[in-house]
């Protein structure tokens, strides 16, 4: 009997609360807005006509125009297309291109040392193309530019006669021709957007020749990696030229075989320098 009392008691309560929800709802509702009524016309045989309702006006304001109301006394400009009520989209910025270059170059040894090879004796010649693109920003105020090298022209003068370590036997010399690529690479360019422009360089890859290069024990395929300062100066709009002052060039097998003689060349380099892109753009 007492869980009855509870039920009933329980259910008058929730009724009530429905009903007063119900009441409360229909207060705070906004007054429907009354419809002005539409007087008849006169038609031109003198008879009355009900016209339809005119539809409402409605003014399309671009997106710099809406917003509170207190924007409209700042003095702030709501742009081109707000006072005739046209919403103008603007175009979507332009991506900009890396700057790149691609250069024909090529350099000149001119003596030896033999700090981490053996070779003394022997020349070094190369001509290529090098590509360059500005990858990683700004370091030490220097542009930082990725680089990659193709050497489809070695040539390699060394003696005719070694030993397995690539010391000289023989007086005459002999020519090697060779192939080079160096994938992996960096340049930094300071004053990137000046007509004088400092460098520093640096490449790894490998280079190949038709015979075993320096001792008959050693390999045809070499490891190398090359660095190079300079600077480089303004031709035209496009056309750089590029001046190494002094550079390195190294190569070796890292004992793949049993004798890894090395060489180490000291050489200058020239090159000019072609900037892609559109025209115009200022550097």
């Amino acid at each position: 009997m007492l869980k009855v009392r509870i039920l009933v008691v329980l259910f008058l309560a929730s009724f009530s609360f429905a009903e007063r929800c119900v009441v409360h709802a229909q207060e705070t509702l906004p007054a429907e807005p009354t419809k002005p009524e539409q007087s008849p016309k006169l038609s031109a045989d003198g008879s009355t006509s009900a016209s339809l309702p005119e539809a409402p006006l409605v003014a399309w304001l671009p997106s710099s125009a809406s917003g509170t109301p207190g924007d409209a006394g700042s003095g702030k400009d709501a742009g081109p297309g707000a006072e005739s009520g046209i919403s103008l989209s603007r175009p979507a910025p332009r991506r900009s291109t890396p700057d790149r270059e691609v250069a024909i170059e090529g350099f000149v040894s001119y003596g030896n040392w033999q700090i981490f090879a053996a070779g003394e004796s022997e020349a070094l010649y190369t001509a290529g193309i090098e590509y360059d693109r500005n990858s990683w920003g700004r370091f030490v105020g220097a542009q930082m530019d990725y680089v990659a090298e193709v050497l489809p022209f070695v040539l390699l003068r060394q003696p005719r006669v070694v030993t397995a370590w690539g010391n000289r036997l023989s007086k005459d010399n002999v020519l090697l021709h060779g192939f080079g690529f160096s994938p992996i690479g960096l340049r930094m360019q300071w004053r990137s957007n000046k007509a004088f422009k400092p460098y520093f360089t640096v490449k790894g890859g490998a280079v190949a020749f038709t015979q075993k290069a320096l001792s008959p024990d050693a390999t045809y395929q070499n490891f190398s990696i090359s660095e190079s300062i300079g600077f480089y100066a303004r031709i035209s709009e496009r056309w750089d030229m590029r001046v190494g002052l002094f550079g390195d060039y190294h190569f070796s097998n890292a004992f793949i075989t049993s004798y890894n003689p090395g060489l180490d060349v000291m050489n200058s380099s020239i090159a000019f320098s072609y900037h892609l892109g559109r025209a115009g753009v200022p550097r």
